[in-house]
């Protein structure tokens, strides 16, 4: 069985040392976890740096873990970053947890017209929390950065501005007037700077949210005929995007 993962702020010390391990991450390593003094665990910061480490428990300092150097991992290829509205409930963590292992960039909290719940302080802490478990669960060394609430027409601006393609995840989406630009083969080679994916909430987008997503040049991202919940088109998405290329 392989070390297992830890969350650090920073692995920057490329000759290796000593770093502190945090207060929430010694809970769980000497709770969930049962870890001592000496045993080997696995560092990461979620910027790509990964370290083999061994605890060091002593007493009246915390918890440090010793690393000899620092291995710097390559971000998966395209970038993908997915935009939603916030599920409700359980149901944004299910949604988080299923695009971090998949090595989803960055994701961006929706508000829409249809939006029931709206991102707050309180969820953006408990939503970086359930990331960074994710990510150790799944041994993934990028952690999803969590974006700034914005609206459908402001987060496409941010990503033409960055040159990302963008995706419209949502039935029957189309400009008035027009039939819908489906997106030929999700597998093609994407853009190199990436892509973004819009998805809406219950209700879906509004008719002036998909207008002004097209007006910006975003294409329709079929997923099936069914109505999917927000977390699975998040999942269904992301895997298309990342785990299609595998095939052929």
């Amino acid at each position: 069985m392989s070390a297992p993962w830890i969350h650090v702020p920073d692995l920057s010390a490329a000759g290796g040392g000593s770093v502190a391990v945090g207060a929430d991450e010694a809970r769980h390593a000497a709770g969930s976890r049962r870890l001592r003094d000496g045993d080997a665990v696995t560092l990461f910061d979620g910027r790509g740096s990964v370290a083999a480490a061994h605890l060091r428990v002593g007493s009246g300092e915390g918890v440090h873990a010793q690393f000899a150097a620092v291995e710097r991992r390559t971000p998966c290829s395209p970038r993908i970053e997915i935009a939603s509205a916030v599920p409700k409930g359980d149901r944004l963590a299910t949604l988080l947890e299923s695009i971090a292992p998949l090595a989803v960039a960055a994701w961006t909290p929706l508000e829409c017209r249809h939006s029931v719940v709206h991102f707050s302080a309180a969820l953006a802490q408990r939503s970086q929390r359930v990331l960074i478990a994710a990510c150790k669960q799944s041994r993934q060394p990028f952690l999803p950065q969590i974006a700034p609430a914005r609206s459908v027409a402001a987060c496409c601006d941010d990503a033409r501005a960055r040159s990302l393609r963008i995706l419209l995840a949502h039935p029957h989406a189309h400009p008035q007037g027009g039939a819908a630009q489906e997106l030929p083969d999700a597998c093609a080679p994407m853009v190199a700077a990436g892509v973004l994916v819009l998805i809406g909430p219950e209700g879906g987008f509004s008719t002036e949210e998909i207008s002004d997503a097209h007006a910006r040049g975003a294409s329709r991202m079929a997923l099936g005929e069914s109505i999917l919940r927000m977390e699975l088109a998040a999942s269904c998405a992301a895997a298309i995007l990342r785990l299609g290329r595998v095939a052929g």
